[in-house]
């Protein structure tokens, strides 16, 4: 792991070392993994929604050693391990993903088509690096967590089954001591805890158990049925590191001596659930284009429920086009990379790739006549502009001079504009009125506004 990222990693311990075997280190370890899964998958969308990852260090120099686009592949393994007992691995991370669809989604798609899903914004984006931060220390502050699910629950149940049961601390059930009511008079004072509260509870510490050991929910299984009276024996997975072994039994067995019957059903019902909802389902994911787009990206000001919904239409394209069957002399992963390019990322960033592309595939005669053709309809494609929505100042910065520049232009006075700030006016009118479905100007030629009409710049 990162030492600069350690900081919610050595939080996490000092707590629980405060803590020593005070019983309500349970509930504590719950909140704080709760808090810290959540914060792991808010960072990791805010991170590939950004574009964040192709500026790590690692990312930028393996591209330009194998000259290729950058791979985030390169950027998630740095920093993931193979062994436990070194750092957080995969398994950790996608369980910590594993109630995020949205973030699941798009880990998959950038991930397994290998195709870029930055954020389509209006605006641009901001403290990228912050992203990247912040995710890597959430996930050191999960890998911290979920190391002393396995004591706590161990504590915590036998604290349980050695109170007096007129204790005021001592709730009537153990599941409702996953899940506290927050009363200062004890478990005695009053207060109901929701159905939902303690499954959530309840599903947050046995993800947690799994996660560090995934030998735990076959200790769970064989110590509840031992507890009910039948004969069950273990059979470790081959395929499972040998390590954890020992602390999912000691932990399971707690479980299985404090659990009533109804919890010990309630806790395999969690148990089912957890397990369907496994990684296979990032594939159905992926393709679903209606998945709304939750980065932060869309919070700011006159951002809506359609931003967010193009964004993710504009994903899914991408995503369907990386993921298209091989077929020879197709290069699938270059052609999503230029899909992208025109529909993912700040709107900004995405007109000036069009008109870049747009601008290469005008004929040398044509550039050179659209000086003229500006200047002899200033006034219609004016009103063209401002009929599609554009901006006086957003024009002229997509174009590279003044307001008062391209004011003064508009109104066909003064000398003609040049050539390329001619070309850049004429097919960015053209790009906007196709983007908000209007018609083109009819005075702006074909062979200016066919080279932006056959992009993929529409949703």
């Amino acid at each position: 792991m990162f030492q600069r990222h350690l900081h919610r990693h050595d939080d996490v311990n000092l707590v629980m070392s405060a803590l020593g075997n005070d019983p309500q280190c349970l509930p504590v370890l719950i909140a704080l993994g709760a808090a810290l899964r959540r914060d792991v998958a808010s960072a990791l969308r805010e991170v590939i929604a950004t574009g964040a990852w192709q500026g790590d260090v690692r990312v930028r120099s393996a591209a330009a050693h194998w000259r290729e686009e950058p791979r985030f592949q390169v950027f998630l393994e740095h920093g993931l391990e193979k062994r436990r007992d070194r750092g957080p691995k995969y398994e950790h991370l996608n369980t910590a993903l594993l109630t995020f669809s949205e973030t699941r989604a798009a880990l998959y798609r950038v991930h397994a088509a290998r195709c870029p899903q930055h954020c389509r914004t209006r605006t641009g984006t901001f403290g990228e690096v912050q992203h990247i931060d912040d995710y890597r220390e959430a996930l050191s502050g999960w890998y911290a967590v979920i190391q002393h699910a396995h004591a706590c629950v161990v504590r915590a149940a036998q604290w349980f089954g050695d109170t007096d049961l007129h204790d005021p601390r001592r709730p009537q059930t153990f599941t409702d001591w996953l899940a506290p009511t927050g009363s200062r008079h004890g478990w005695r004072g009053g207060g109901d805890i929701l159905p939902t509260a303690r499954t959530e509870a309840l599903r947050e510490i046995l993800l947690m158990m799994q996660t560090w050991s995934p030998h735990t929910f076959e200790a769970i299984d064989v110590a509840f049925q031992k507890a009910e009276g039948e004969h069950a024996s273990h059979a470790w997975g081959g395929s499972f590191e040998p390590a954890g072994r020992p602390e999912a039994q000691a932990a399971a067995e707690a479980l299985a001596s404090v659990l009533s019957p109804q919890e010990r059903r309630q806790v395999r019902d969690v148990i089912d659930e957890i397990e369907t909802d496994d990684e296979f389902r990032d594939m159905d994911l992926a393709k679903d284009s209606t998945l709304p787009c939750t980065s932060d990206q869309h919070r700011g000001y006159g951002a809506g429920a359609d931003e967010r919904e193009d964004c993710a239409t504009a994903r899914g394209r991408v995503y369907e086009e990386a993921s298209r069957l091989w077929s020879e002399g197709i290069d699938r992963e270059a052609d999503a990379v230029r899909l992208a390019r025109f529909l993912l990322g700040p709107r900004t960033d995405r007109i000036q790739a069009a008109l870049a592309t747009a601008r290469a595939a005008v004929a040398r005669d044509a550039t050179e006549r659209a000086p003229q053709i500006w200047h002899d309809n200033a006034e219609p494609l004016r009103e063209a502009r401002e009929a599609a929505g554009l901006d006086l100042h957003d024009a002229a910065g997509h174009l590279g001079i003044k307001p008062a520049t391209l004011q003064r232009f508009e109104q066909a006075t003064g000398k003609l504009p040049g050539r390329p700030v001619s070309l850049g006016y004429l097919q960015l009118l053209v790009l906007t009125c196709a983007q908000a479905g209007h018609a083109a100007p009819v005075c702006i030629p074909q062979a200016i506004s066919q080279p932006v009409n056959s992009l993929p710049i529409t949703l």
